[in-house]
């Protein structure tokens, strides 16, 4: 009897196959081009002439790439967690429509494979699942999973002596080939580890972080109108009894009077805040050091809502809002701010908790300790990235000095500009109409770039709102971007704004559905 396979043998059997992948694929794509030419330049002479010349080199490029993610993910089973590597970006570029063009190519090519092998990789999960001992298919474990392979073959691409736009015409191409051809991979690697005696895991839903899913955003939460109907959902004491009649005050009493007994807990109350704050601790976007801060503020929480009954009424409350804001201040920052954060929000919790506040006002005054935070973390981060807007600002003075291009056309330049170039009456406006005010600084956005979202926060913008620098949250890249390149994320689909999200009213939503 053989022995049971291990993730490094399954790798080993599919980098064998890859190759064979990626040569069907570009005989696909070689075909098509035979027939239609791609977009692409004078100097790319025949694309599909070239792409001939040079598959090895594609297939050699996407081969390593792949065997080097593969190998990522099989180093990162079972290791520690450790303090996360900093990536500094050496050169600031300039990221244009061509290359927000590619970035829609490689998200719409992932969305197809996954769309078109959707039953082929939820079976191939179990299977990858059960060589790493991860009996309910809490996380994917496919080491050749869509976007992997996408970003495999678009660094074999890269390698082509071709333009940028045939480079994305390729990946656009190659979608729906493919497509159909990972999804016969992948039941057919399925089926050999099942000869191999492998037994899959039991699968159920899990929620893949890092996505691409095409134009969506996470499920819709319906959450109820208020907490006050949630409240009263909530199961009551059984052995509760009925209160006594009232009756007719004695004068005797008057003399004897003691002042009016506090009124009882109110137990579904209390019962609906402790269903919430345990609702936190299942939020897939906190972190666990997040979540235990949300924790120790259920008894300060409790004591507001016992003496202020509008907390029920709004999910604007200052106690919500303060921690929607700590939350997502927390979860958006660098490695570096996230630990003083950390320590700013456990000072102000504690202020909270030994203060006596009737209502929310200590909550509106920790918001704005958190907001001033904010504005100084703001105000030192472009202060850092001084040099570089001082570059993009000399790239914008430069690009508006006078030139030919600037000049008006005449009627005799008008008549050879090609009709098809010429816009249409009534045609949609430009993509850079879906910014007019731009992007302020201190404005965030989560943006698909270099083939990951990524969420940023602008520092920087011209006056004329053609550049715009953005700083990512979690690592202090910086990314100059063209306005009209972001418009166009934006009208793809592949961008929008970052909001601060209610915590309370997705928990209420899992409490409802768990009633």
């Amino acid at each position: 009897m053989s022995p049971r396979p291990t993730l490094q043998d399954f790798i080993d059997d599919e980098l064998l196959r890859a190759p064979m992948t990626v040569d069907l694929v570009i005989d696909a794509v070689h075909a098509a081009w035979r027939l239609r030419l791609p977009p692409h330049s004078r100097q790319d002479g025949d694309p599909a002439r070239t792409l001939q010349a040079h598959r090895g080199e594609l297939v050699a490029g996407a081969l390593k790439a792949l065997r080097a993610s593969a190998q990522a993910e099989l180093g990162r089973r079972g290791a520690a967690p450790g303090p996360a590597t900093v990536m500094q970006r050496l050169e600031l570029s300039l990221i244009g429509e061509d290359d927000v063009a590619v970035d829609i190519e490689i998200a719409r090519c992932i969305e197809t494979i996954r769309l078109q092998a959707e039953a082929e990789l939820r079976e191939l999960q179990t299977y990858t699942s059960a060589l790493v001992d991860d009996i309910n298919v809490s996380r994917d474990t496919n080491p050749f999973r869509p976007d992997r392979f996408v970003r495999a073959l678009w660094q074999g691409v890269q390698g082509l002596p071709l333009s940028r736009a045939a480079q994305a015409a390729f990946l656009h191409d190659a979608a729906v080939p493919l497509a159909d051809t990972l999804r016969r991979s992948y039941g057919a690697a399925c089926r050999r580890l099942s000869e191999q005696g492998v037994e899959p895991a039991s699968h159920r839903t899990i929620v893949v972080g890092g996505g691409t899913t095409w134009g969506s955003e996470f499920s819709r939460y319906r959450p109820p109108e208020d907490l006050n109907g949630l409240r009263d959902s909530m199961p009551s004491e059984l052995d509760a009894l009925p209160a006594a009649p009232a009756r007719a005050p004695r004068p005797s009493d008057a003399m004897h009077a003691t002042p009016p007994a506090a009124p009882s807990p109110d137990p579904q109350l209390i019962e609906l805040l402790a269903r919430l704050f345990d609702a936190f601790q299942t939020d897939y976007g906190l972190g666990p050091d997040t979540v235990a801060l949300m924790q120790r503020l259920q008894a300060t929480v409790l004591r507001v809502a016992l003496r202020d009954a509008s907390l029920l009424d709004t999910y604007d409350h200052p106690v919500w809002r303060f921690m929607d804001h700590l939350a997502h201040n927390i979860e958006t920052s660098a490695p570096a701010q996230r630990l003083r954060l950390l320590g700013l929000g456990r000072n102000l919790v504690d202020h909270l908790a030994a203060a006596d506040g009737r209502d929310g006002q200590g909550f509106d005054w920790a918001l704005q300790r958190l907001e001033a935070a904010q504005r100084h973390a703001l105000a030192q981060a472009i202060g850092v990235a001084t040099p570089a807007i001082t570059r993009l600002q000399r790239l914008v003075d430069a690009e508006l000095a006078p030139t030919t291009n600037a000049m008006p056309l005449d009627i005799g330049t008008l008549d050879t500009v090609p009709a098809d170039l010429m816009p249409e009456p009534g045609s949609a406006p430009a993509p850079a109409d879906a910014l007019a005010d731009g992007l302020p600084p201190g404005r965030q956005v989560r943006a698909y770039l270099q083939g990951d979202w990524r969420n940023l926060t602008s520092l920087w913008q011209d006056d004329g709102h053609e550049l715009v620098l953005l700083r990512e949250s979690t690592s202090d890249v910086l990314w100059a971007l063209r306005q009209q390149a972001l418009a166009r994320l934006f009208s793809e689909g592949l961008a929008h704004a970052l909001q601060v999200r209610s915590l309370v009213r997705r928990a209420a939503e899992k409490v409802l559905r768990a009633l």
